[in-house]
């Protein structure tokens, strides 16, 4: 049988979150023995700074320019081939638990998209489970902190069978989230991130055991609101937090959107302005101390998760995957949350990989999240589709050679301005961006300035460094254009 494949996803967390990463504050047990028995990778990057468009490209192993996906508010097309369709093609089980996030939240009643609050209210899916997008079977979470009690979806329905009177819990809930950060009233045994692990339990010990499995377990934290039930806050109240990374003045060399980004409000509907300037000490504290606590969750519920796998006799045979969507700025260069904004604070983001033959370990080798499907589907012995743009890193997983450095690539677009629209790569050593409907851009020496603040785009002793960057950025743009579609007659 083939190896199965397990996936922990998280949404919106930094990769310096995590023990195994360097803090020393994060308590995170289970995720750094992970990255002890599996390799760990520091340089892997997301194609997109926001939730969708890199979640597609998770999925599908392509760039935003290809599958379409580019920004939030958008679904996948149906057509696209994803990961759990192939693995489906080939035999596997594939389930997901959580957050897929594929198609809009806030889409209109008449769209019929599977995760718009609107048609879960409705009562049009009260019974449906999937299909979607490859996967056979779904249960989905829609939303974050405490406001997946009114949205729908198959966690409400696991809230509902648990509570005699969810709606006044989800009203009290509703009361809190207009001010960040709260303690969610929500106990831990009815926390979504428990629900996720509860679910993904379940699935392994009921799976067909002659069929081997994908399962997709995606948790909705450590994403804003700042919400963990109050014992896991509390764990961090005395902690003493790292520094953010910024330094007054900045920004004055940066193309202007910087600057305005941080006296206007990015997103109003993530509950506030990006720019943390007016928070308070305490008020920072509280943000840092919830956010530990929310991973800290996680962790526990990823170590119930691999103790079940030990205890059903799969980890022998099961690849182990952790990571995120994007990262959280939480006060690098005066920001807060997420936006359309190329920095490592979002786009550099955990990836652990264990299971049969991968060896332990670190990599510096630069890796892009559409990367993941090629890898995936190599080490358990699959061809990938003609439209996956990324590359196997099998080689590296098993240390038999190092891939030559490609960077990664990525893209931002935003609803709001096309001042926003940025093109970047990454390297080990630099990274590059250029901001097409403003002619700048940004250059970063990454290993004399790792946190990316002194912009050195127009720095004249930098110029052939600029220049020869921007030459590679070209032809990377061009790699990413779409595949050619299927020909169906000669004219």
């Amino acid at each position: 049988m083939r190896p199965n494949i397990l996936v922990f996803y998280t949404d919106q967390q930094r990769q310096d979150s995590l023990g195994c990463y360097g803090n020393v504050i994060a308590q995170t047990p289970h995720l750094d023995a992970l990255a002890q028995r599996g390799l760990l990778f520091h340089n892997h990057y997301v194609s997109n700074p926001v939730c969708m468009p890199s979640r597609a490209s998770f999925f599908t192993g392509r760039h935003l320019q290809a599958h379409r996906l580019i920004d939030n508010g958008i679904p996948l097309p149906e057509t696209e081939k994803t990961l759990p369709a192939v693995l489906a093609e080939h035999g596997y089980q594939t389930h997901s638990v959580g957050k897929i996030h594929l198609t809009p939240y806030l889409a209109p009643l008449e769209s019929g998209c599977k995760e718009s609050w609107a048609v879960w209210r409705s009562g049009a899916l009260d019974q449906w489970n999937g299909p979607y997008y490859g996967f056979e079977r779904v249960r989905l979470t829609l939303g974050h902190g405490d406001v997946p009690f009114t949205a729908g979806g198959h966690y409400a329905r696991w809230i509902r069978e648990r509570v005699k009177e969810p709606e006044r819990l989800a009203a009290a809930a509703c009361e809190a989230h207009k001010k960040q950060p709260y303690r969610s009233i929500v106990p831990v045994e009815l926390y979504p991130s428990t629900y996720v692990a509860e679910e993904a339990i379940r699935f392994l010990r009921e799976r067909d055991r002659k069929r081997p499995f994908f399962l997709y377990a995606s948790f909705p934290d450590p994403h804003a609101p700042f919400t963990p039930p109050t014992a896991y806050a509390e764990r961090f109240a005395a902690a003493n937090f790292p520094k953010p990374h910024r330094r007054e003045g900045e920004h004055d060399n940066r193309p202007f959107h910087y600057r305005k980004a941080m006296t206007e409000r990015l997103f109003p509907e993530d509950g506030g302005a990006h720019c943390p300037r007016n928070l308070s000490a305490d008020n920072w504290r509280q943000i840092y101390a919830a956010t530990y606590g929310m991973v800290s969750l996680i962790d526990e519920c990823v170590g119930r998760v691999l103790a079940c796998l030990e205890a059903e006799g799969l980890a022998a045979n099961t690849f182990v995957v952790f990571t995120s969507d994007h990262g959280d700025f939480l006060g690098d260069h005066f920001f807060l949350y997420k936006g359309p904004l190329p920095c490592r604070s979002l786009l550099n983001v955990p990836f652990i990989l264990a299971g049969p033959g991968c060896r332990a370990g670190a990599t510096q080798t630069v890796m892009s999240n559409v990367d993941v499907m090629p890898t995936l589907l190599d080490l358990v012995g699959l061809a990938q589709p003609a439209t996956v743009q990324g590359r196997s890193f099998k080689p590296v997983t098993a240390g038999t050679a190092e891939l030559d450095e490609a960077p990664a690539l990525c893209c931002g677009w935003s609803k709001d301005s096309p001042q926003y629209y940025h093109q970047s790569l990454y390297f080990s050593h630099w990274r590059i961006t250029y901001f097409p409907f403003q002619d700048d851009g940004e250059l970063y020496d990454l290993e004399r300035d790792p946190h990316e603040l002194c912009n050195l785009y127009h720095a004249p002793e930098q110029r052939a460094v600029r220049v020869e960057l921007l030459e590679r950025l070209l032809k990377e743009l061009g790699r990413a254009e779409p595949c050619r579609p299927p020909v169906i007659s000669p004219w």
